[in-house]
């Protein structure tokens, strides 16, 4: 399956479609060269009174349709070439096909004008050479600054359009984690625990229906939204804990500390980010260990904000993963790099985006080994009670 952070990556890296010859564009084209067209005859006739309109109308669309098979020459040789080149490249080569471009495309018109109607017409031409000139090369200018301008706004409308695919594939890749995040495992485990407390401690086996009922609640109403209280997910942390500390009995200790004001538990955190932590202390840190160990979830103020804690003394980091020290793992950093040292694969992965994403890069997983053996994972949440506005 792919994660949210490969989604973004391979849409940042895809180009947009080439550019293309299209019904719609070739009319347009058509239409604006005729306008055109139909202008330049009204400015000619303005010095020429007593040439006919007609006569000035077919020269001008004479010259509009060799100007616009060149710019189609262009356009196909050079501009859709550099489409997904740097502006500066096509910047580079309007300036050396403009001048170009004006001149063959009037030395063509006077070729053809004389073979139609006379030498006569091209004397006349010739006589304001440079202004007309000059107006080829406005003309290339205006029509390819237009393409650009229009290309512009496709680029960015299929930029937009691939953020909206993102966040439709992330949040669908996210939701798929949090249903995923009640391990098939541990619910086979904790029913069988159930089945076999039933008979010999019924209050017990109801307790822990009550705490597997919750974490299943939550794990539920949780997929349509953004956020929830800090307060849920440690509550949530806590049914999990209860019901594991069942199946493994004496050999799993708790110890939760709470030394915030319970106003401070309102902030808000993503869904399922504290479970996913205290799921991995258990399997990965006191589970392998023959004694058992003791796993310790704590909630305390650090500096202006709120540092949320799981500790376990279990076996510790792998050593295949490298060493871990001062919140950071030996490899570059990034989203993931702490995370995947912590021996939680996707799932912690995919709580360290959550958080960053929501929170803000400040609130991402941090990492450490304890000494002498054990292992450490932390996040910050923005304090938003009244005593930190205060």
């Amino acid at each position: 399956m792919e994660s949210p952070s490969a989604i973004r990556e391979r849409l940042e890296e895809a180009t947009p479609p080439p550019p293309s010859i299209t019904a719609a564009g070739v009319g347009l084209s058509a239409v604006g060269w005729l306008l055109f067209a139909l202008l330049y005859s009204f400015l000619v006739a303005q010095d020429q009174p007593g040439t006919p309109f007609v006569f000035l109308f077919v020269g001008q669309v004479v010259y509009a349709v060799l100007h616009g098979g060149l710019s189609v020459l262009v356009w196909w040789g050079t501009v859709r070439a550099l489409d997904d080149r740097h502006w500066a490249w096509s910047l580079a080569a309007h300036v050396g096909i403009a001048p170009v471009y004006a001149f063959v495309g009037l030395e063509l018109y006077l070729m053809l004008m004389e073979a139609m109607i006379g030498a006569f017409v091209v004397q006349e031409i010739q006589a304001s050479y440079q202004w007309v000139l000059l107006s080829g090369g406005t003309v290339y200018a205006v029509q390819f600054g237009a393409y650009h301008l229009v290309r512009s706004v496709q680029r960015l409308r299929w930029r937009e359009q691939q953020a909206a695919e993102y966040a439709a594939l992330a949040r669908e890749r996210e939701l798929e984690a949090l249903k995923a995040q009640v391990h098939p495992h541990f619910l086979f485990n904790t029913l069988n625990s159930i089945s076999s407390t039933v008979y010999a401690d019924p209050g017990d086996a109801r307790e822990m229906i009550a705490d597997l009922a919750q974490l299943l609640r939550h794990s539920l109403d949780s997929i349509d939204r953004d956020t929830v209280p800090l307060r849920d997910e440690l509550e949530v942390a806590a049914s999990y804990l209860s019901l594991e500390s069942h199946r493994f009995s004496d050999r799993l200790r708790i110890d939760v500390q709470i030394q915030v004001p319970d106003d401070v538990l309102r902030a808000p955190v993503p869904p399922m980010v504290v479970q996913p932590l205290v799921e991995n202390a258990v399997r990965h840190g006191v589970g392998p260990m023959e004694d058992g160990g003791t796993i310790r979830l704590c909630v305390r103020r650090h500096e202006d904000r709120i540092r949320v804690i799981v500790e376990d003394d279990g076996v510790g980091p792998d050593e295949k993963e490298g060493p871990i020290t001062n919140g950071q793992s030996n490899e570059p950093a990034g989203a993931a790099a702490s995370p995947e040292a912590a021996k939680g694969g996707v799932g912690l992965t995919n709580t360290d985006e959550r958080l960053r994403r929501v929170l803000g890069e400040g609130s991402g997983l941090h990492t450490e080994a304890v000494d002498p053996h054990g292992f450490r994972v932390w996040f910050d949440v923005p304090d938003e009670s009244e005593e930190a506005e205060r």
